[in-house]
């Protein structure tokens, strides 16, 4: 990782005796502090805080103390660091005055094992956020009736104009006009020496779907010879911050709210004087919504992506809204389905010219077969559940369903659970309450999912909500035929008789009877996998993700902004 500070001999051993994560974690944060207070000595002290708690590296509290000292935590390592930060225009005169009289950070890390469980286990939310959950948690399939209904009124507020967000309309506009010309000149004078980046502006560092994308595309800018710049702005454990493609990345987590308001620009203002970007690439990434406006006043010329996978049914769409909101501001909007793309162009209005179809076709784990895969036992029917282990998923549906299978059928089949999530611990709750310790595999993401892959006869997606699942794309690569509730993209590769209800009590009968068919009728089975592998086939004849971000990138490496 690059770093902009400097530390003497001993206190760079005493960092380097940190775990990976946690030393990637203390250099985000030294980065970070470095970045917004140019040639400033800090002291950093280091706090281990709970599991239940995330780390705090970047916000208000790094400055006062209210989460460490003042809560009677005491470091357990204390190092002075130099900021080499050059600096930039806006850290000058009144800010850099301000920066500088701070001259300790408090940084909170969090212990290794430490998972989103811990920490979700505390939060409270409001009284109807709290009654919510917990029906959600104790009667979760009874409740998907309230939950369905809230959707149908969710969908039509989808279809509504959302308004967008125009430059004479932003609270900073007068500011942006005035130092456009200014804040451009500045950055002139460096060109020569700065080096070519990309910021890519992702949603947390840990397992899923729109997160291997966001780690693919940092792959595909180191290949350039470009810096990945990394910004998180989502409180996590940050697990995947020791992933291989990150090596060579600056990666910054954002731990909100920053120390300031004016510092969310400091630090666009400072990457800008240090790196000549040349593009921003946002993966569900609020924060780096929020500075579009100002970032594409100062440096206009400065190509600005998203990559959208989801139509959430909260907030009128998720993050497709902001997309909507901020599209003055943003030159291509990438999408991996076409209920995405329908949905910005046909209902919202956005320029057909300015959105691209371009399936993560590239991303898919193993070879892919030509025929169907054999089931793994004549007299057996392996059924795998394969992703996070959260309430967008709906393992308990999942659960439900290997009960109903089981009782009805003792021994005929096998069930396959892959993945993690803040449900880890309700899940095999309910694995043991059901009696099915002997019929449902737990497997976690340290095995590789081709493993499950090549064990499972059928993938059940059982979500009330998807774009297009990269698990769907693998299972059928695979030669496994996939059952899916009836939710976002996912008609765009499975047919009709693939396809399963919303609602959870409606899936799990409709699941339970389609998969007593697969488990006796081995013709039905592999048409189902042939129609889908058509529709695979069809889908790839698309440019792909891959494809086109590297286009992209080799041309905005080959041209200085």
């Amino acid at each position: 990782m690059p770093t902009f500070f400097s530390l003497s001999r001993s206190a760079q051993e005493r960092l380097n005796a940190f775990s990976p994560r946690l030393r990637a974690l203390a250099e985000s944060a030294m980065n970070y502090h470095s970045l917004l207070t140019p040639g400033a000595a800090i002291e950093y002290l280091f706090y281990m805080g709970q599991a239940r708690q995330y780390p705090r590296l970047t916000d208000t509290s790094t400055v006062s103390g209210e989460l460490t000292s003042d809560a009677g935590l005491h470091p357990f390592l204390k190092v002075r660091a130099i900021s080499s930060s050059t600096g930039s225009l806006a850290q000058t005169g009144k800010l850099r005055q301000q920066s500088t009289s701070h001259a300790v950070r408090h940084i909170l890390l969090t212990p290794d094992q430490a998972t989103d469980a811990d920490a979700r286990a505390i939060a409270r939310g409001s009284l109807p956020k709290r009654v919510y959950r917990i029906c959600e948690e104790h009667a979760p399939i009874s409740f998907d009736y309230v939950r369905e209904a809230l959707r149908h009124v969710a969908e039509h507020d989808m279809r509504k104009r959302i308004a967008r967000i125009h430059e004479d309309s932003h609270p900073d506009s007068a500011h942006m006009q005035s130092s456009q010309v200014e804040a451009n000149s500045h950055i002139s004078a460096h060109d020569a020496k700065r080096q070519g980046a990309v910021v890519i502006a992702a949603h947390w560092l840990q397992p899923g779907g729109a997160e291997r994308w966001a780690m693919e595309t940092v792959r595909l800018v180191s290949q350039t010879g470009m810096v990945p710049i990394v910004i998180t702005d989502n409180d996590s454990h940050q697990l995947w911050i020791t992933r291989p493609e990150l090596r060579s990345a600056l990666v910054l987590c954002l731990s909100l709210p920053l120390t300031s308001g004016a510092e969310g620009m400091s630090l666009m203002d400072s990457l800008y004087g240090q790196f000549d970007i040349r593009a921003i690439l946002i993966h569900h990434n609020q924060w780096m919504y929020d500075q579009l406006p100002r970032v594409k006043q100062r440096h206009p010329n400065t190509m600005v992506v998203d990559s959208l996978h989801i139509l959430e049914y909260r907030h009128r769409g998720g993050y497709p809204c902001q997309a909507v909101r901020y599209d003055p501001y943003i030159d291509i909007h990438h999408v991996i389905s076409p209920q995405l793309r329908d949905w910005l162009v046909r209902a919202q209005g956005i320029d057909a010219g300015k959105v691209v179809l371009a399936p993560l076709m590239g991303m898919t784990t193993g070879a892919t077969r030509k025929e169907v895969k054999p089931k793994a036992e004549d007299n057996r029917l392996c059924v795998a559940f394969v992703g996070r282990v959260t309430r967008q998923k709906r393992p308990e549906v999942f659960i439900r369903i290997s009960a109903l299978l089981e009782h009805a059928q003792p021994g005929a089949f096998r069930f396959l659970m892959h993945g993690n999530g803040d449900l880890d611990d309700k899940v095999d709750q309910e694995i043991t309450r059901a009696g099915l310790t002997s019929v449902v595999e737990r497997r976690d993401i340290s095995i590789p999912a081709s493993q499950t892959y090549k064990e499972a006869d059928v993938l059940l997606v059982t979500s009330d909500n998807e774009g297009l699942t990269l698990t769907t794309m693998e299972a059928i690569s695979a030669g496994i035929p996939t059952l899916s509730a009836t939710v976002g993209a996912q008609s765009t590769l499975i047919p009709k008789q693939g396809l399963l209800p919303r609602r959870s009590a409606d899936l799990a009968r409709a699941a339970t009877r389609v998969l007593k068919h697969l488990l006796v009728d081995e013709s039905d089975r592999a048409s189902l996998w042939q129609a889908e592998r058509g529709r695979l086939d069809e889908f790839a004849r698309l440019t792909t993700a891959n494809e086109y971000y590297e286009t992209m990138l080799k041309h905005e490496a080959s041209h200085s902004s």
